[in-house]
């Protein structure tokens, strides 16, 4: 092989590299992965040892991040997140102050499943008992998620039941901010179901 085939076979390697690193840049922005938003939450400033207080808006540009981030997981990846880092997630929603927290969950949770909402709340009582058990059943075959109903059964032992009577957007509109969050990988699961019945 010539020294000028070399190069140029050479430059070209170069060149596709370049423009890979290049689009890897450009759209690191635009994905996420659980770790990122774990090492987020983790990182938070006011969670560091010796940190100073921080102003609303500090705070509110560290959550704004964590929240884009999180945001452009999918299902797969919330219930990855949720079994690695359960903690983590935890510990940073219960360092939020009550506005913090009612911002985290309407930007986390509550824009993604209103159409899951109005899907349950249109069905019959039976329906949804059905759809509960459902969810509820493939949750506890992913442990990972289990966690949270446990908590969210302690603090309303009715919870499920007033679901399915109620409705779930009647039962989420009454809860507590710590229970939408535990409610949260439940209407992921029946958002999931909902997507793959026919018809949609």
């Amino acid at each position: 092989m010539s020294s000028r085939a070399l190069l140029v076979t050479l430059l070209a390697l170069v060149a596709i590299w370049g423009a890979v690193a290049a689009v890897m840049n450009a759209t690191d922005k635009h994905t996420s992965t659980p770790e990122k938003v774990l090492n987020l939450m983790a990182g938070a400033p006011w969670l560091q040892e010796g940190a100073s207080d921080l102003s609303e808006a500090e705070r509110r540009k560290q959550m704004d991040a964590t929240i884009a981030q999180m945001n452009l997981l999918d299902f797969d990846q919330r219930r990855q997140m949720r079994e690695d880092g359960q903690d983590v997630s935890d510990r940073y929603f219960q360092s939020l102050n009550k506005e913090e927290k009612s911002y985290f969950l309407q930007q986390t949770v509550e824009q993604h499943f209103k159409s899951v909402m109005k899907a349950f709340n249109a069905m019959s009582p039976e329906d949804r008992r059905k759809a509960v058990e459902r969810a509820r059943a493939d949750m506890k075959r992913n442990q990972g998620d289990q966690r949270g109903m446990e908590r969210m059964q302690k603090e309303d032992a009715q919870a499920f039941e007033k679901m399915v009577e109620k409705g779930m957007g009647a039962y989420y509109e009454e809860a507590s901010a710590e229970t939408k969050m535990d409610l949260a990988p439940l209407l992921e699961e029946m958002q999931q179901r909902l997507r793959s019945m026919p018809g949609r």
